[in-house]
């Protein structure tokens, strides 16, 4: 497998810009700013598991730990594991919290000091480091498991990550982690046809340049199911696929208090029934052959 050993000036200005965005917006889930609790505190990292984890009932079923469909203790116990992407270190605590031997990096100083602090108030194991996934410096077959969470995404260069990700993980080692999706309610409705028809943005911009304006992030490509597979190629078996997406994809209008009362009203079932089809994320599991 061939692995790129050096960036064109042209790339390193890309990731400095995407480092930059990053750091300027880590994700702490305050879309309308209420959040207002000590930055740092233990209450500010328990608002912030509140809010993501409410608006991802998709991850578990009613009642069961947070991501518990897609990161069972059963499975992760005992594991060597490499989250790429910490952010605020919500996932890192409940890889830890399950017996995940976890070593977690971050490309921003933001993030790597805020799930730093996060383990260490909590007393938790700690291993965070500041590194740019695009050129990892593990050893090669380091790791069981590399979960990710819609990070990958986020690089022009994803593709360069995930061979990366082949050279790190154990053969028989499974690759965890959700990218945007494309085939959804927010590419097609949300900025296709409101955004871009209804608002006339596609006179002015290509739908992808409308997607990437909409949501978070300097970069943030989307992708369907066959370039899921096409990018792992080789180095991976067969990947299995999972369609998520959060209520408010629902519902393409402002977010006010009357579209947070539609959300909560709407019942999990019906949710399911639509974005398990046409949601904006997809998770995706694929060993590593």
């Amino acid at each position: 497998m061939s692995i790129p050993v050096g960036k064109s000036s042209y790339q390193a200005a890309d990731e400095n810009q995407n480092r930059a965005w990053w750091q300027e917006h880590p994700m702490t889930y305050d879309w309308e700013a209420t959040l207002s609790v000590e930055r740092g505190s233990l209450a500010w990292y328990d608002e912030i598991d509140r809010r993501f984890f409410h608006s991802a009932y998709y991850a578990q079923p009613q009642g069961a730990p947070p991501f518990d469909w897609f990161m069972p203790e059963a499975e992760i116990r005992g594991k060597r594991v490499l989250e790429i992407g910490c952010g605020m270190g919500s996932h890192a605590e409940l890889l830890t919290r399950r017996g995940a031997i976890l070593t977690a990096v971050d490309q921003t100083p933001f993030a790597v000091e805020a799930t730093t602090r996060r383990l260490t108030l909590k007393g938790l194991p700690c291993d965070v480091r500041q590194m740019d996934v695009e050129q990892m410096s593990f050893p090669d077959r380091e790791f069981d498991i590399v979960w990710t969470w819609g990070v990958i995404h986020h690089s022009r260069s994803t593709e360069n990550i995930l061979r990366h990700i082949a050279r790190v993980l154990k053969p028989g080692g499974t690759l965890r982690f959700m990218v945007y999706y494309r085939p959804s309610l927010v590419y097609w409705l949300h900025c296709g046809f409101i955004r871009g028809i209804l608002m006339g943005h596609l006179l002015r911009k290509k739908l992808d340049q409308i997607y990437v304006d909409q949501t978070d992030g300097f970069f943030a490509r989307t992708f369907n199911k066959a370039e899921i597979a096409k990018l792992l190629g080789d180095d991976f078996a067969p990947p299995r696929f999972h369609v998520i997406g959060m209520k408010a994809e629902l519902y393409p209008i402002p977010r006010t208090r009357f579209k947070v009362a539609l959300e909560d009203a709407t019942p999990r079932w019906l949710a399911h029934a639509i974005l398990d089809r046409w949601g904006s994320m997809i998770y995706i599991e694929a060993a590593r052959k």
